[in-house]
């Protein structure tokens, strides 16, 4: 049995869920904090994260086919859980660092304009 195949079948559909809820989640709940920082002007607010949720997307895509491009072969049971979790793992924590990071920007921005103010 192929158990490369197997996995694919598990890993894609549940690495497009959590792009897909994750990168939703980031846009709605982020329009918040960057209506705060261009000071509730929705003209510029929505194409900027829109711009943002397309840049998650690809993000995410791309690391996927990479993922799946350069995947071991995978010869049981067990290191299809091992493959998975380490796969899986990987890619949320990058969504969280990359998270992080842009709440540092935002706050950084917010700073700054205040400073200048």
């Amino acid at each position: 049995m192929n158990y490369n195949i197997l996995t694919y079948c598990i890993y894609l559909p549940i690495i497009a869920v959590i792009m897909v809820k994750v990168g939703w989640l980031f846009y709605t709940n982020g329009e918040v904090f960057l209506l705060h920082l261009y000071k509730q002007d929705e003209t510029i607010v929505k194409p900027i994260n829109n711009l943002l949720l397309i840049g998650y997307y690809l993000t995410n895509l791309g690391y996927a086919i990479i993922t799946v491009a350069y995947w071991e072969h995978i010869q049981s049971i067990p290191e299809i859980l091992s493959t998975l979790s380490a796969h899986l793992g990987i890619i949320i924590i990058g969504l969280a660092v990359l998270h992080y990071n842009n709440v540092l920007c935002l706050n950084y921005l917010v700073k700054s304009k205040r400073i200048l103010q």
